[in-house]
């Protein structure tokens, strides 16, 4: 009985000794630096912000962030090269909206939103319907009359999802909008103000310099509420359209990262959300600093996938199988 005894607490002493060695493991990630690798070039709204973010997850981590760019392939560059790395914890990346739900209906990839654990979202598009200010057209009905007047209107946007909201318009009241793709947000502008398209769904942050100046009019945002850098303008809910229309800028990682690393990982941008450098950045950037856990993320991401294949379809344009 004694030697079983003996037997028993050397056991459980053993056991005991055991624990710490497992807590410690899950406590000593990261031990080395992380790599972000940014799917756009250097300098743009999604680099900087991405930068300066995860600067300040540098301090909840205690190890430097290094960051690389990886353009090309409307995004989706970077995606692939970060659904390669090894799910570890130390390779993570930026992985915006539209690569992730939109353009694997346009071309191939070797990829789906299954394939990666989201960190955040740390950063939301917000999108308007806007006019040349010498147009007579000032409200979205305006706008629907004079696409039914003409038989139809030709409108400029400089990628996805932007599209989509002008096809729900022209579905809900049976008129034809006819999509003039351009580069970036300059080209958008040179479009609307040289009378060559009759209006842009755009990103507001690139309307905005023409906003003030008075040059374009902003006829709708295509937001729940009215925002407060364009007090004046209405959603387009206020004018009876059910429309809403966001983008989002994220952090993945590889499918696979363990539980307890994918959570440090979590936490230290959550963190670094609140940052105020971060914070004055995106106001200067004019992007609003909109938080989504990794889980709120995923969701949105894979309802948007969904969604855009049949999106894409209603606009007569063919997706991959």
């Amino acid at each position: 009985m004694y030697r079983k005894t003996m037997l028993f607490s050397v056991l459980g002493v053993g056991a005991m000794l055991c624990l710490p060695s497992v807590s410690m493991a899950a406590e000593s990630f990261p031990t080395h630096a992380i790599s972000l690798t940014v799917n756009y070039g250097g300098g743009g709204g999604t680099d900087v912000s991405a930068r300066i973010l995860s600067k300040a997850a540098e301090k909840y981590l205690k190890v430097p962030i290094s960051v690389s760019n990886r353009p090309g392939g409307l995004g989706t560059t970077g995606v692939i090269d970060l659904k390669g790395k090894r799910p570890d914890g130390y390779n993570i990346g930026v992985a915006t909206y539209a690569p992730l739900a939109i353009v694997p209906h346009q071309m191939s990839v070797p990829y789906t939103p299954a394939d990666f654990d989201y960190i955040l979202s740390y950063a939301q598009y917000q999108y308007g319907i806007a006019v040349n200010s010498k147009s007579e057209i000032k409200t979205i009905e305006d706008l629907v009359a004079a696409a039914r007047k003409e038989g139809g209107l030709t409108y400029a946007a400089s990628g996805y999802p932007q599209p989509f909201a002008m096809q729900r318009i022209a579905e809900m009241k049976k008129v034809k909008f006819a999509h003039v793709p351009v580069k970036g947000g300059s080209e958008v502008n040179v479009q609307l103000l040289g009378g060559h398209v009759d209006a842009t769904c755009a990103i507001l942050g690139d309307l905005i310099p023409l906003y003030k100046t008075g040059e374009v009019r902003l006829i709708a945002v295509l937001t729940d509420e009215r925002v407060p850098f364009m007090p004046d303008v209405p959603t387009a809910k206020e004018q009876g359209y059910d429309l809403t229309l966001y983008s989002y800028m994220a952090i993945a990682a590889p499918k696979g990262v363990p539980k307890d690393r994918l959570e440090v990982l979590r936490k230290a941008y959550a963190e670094a959300h609140k940052d105020s450098e971060f914070r004055d950045v995106m106001k200067k950037l004019n992007i609003p600093a909109v938080y989504l856990d990794g889980e709120e993320f995923r969701k949105r991401v894979e309802a948007g996938y969904a969604d855009a294949k049949r999106d894409l379809e209603a606009m007569g344009i063919s997706t991959k199988k």
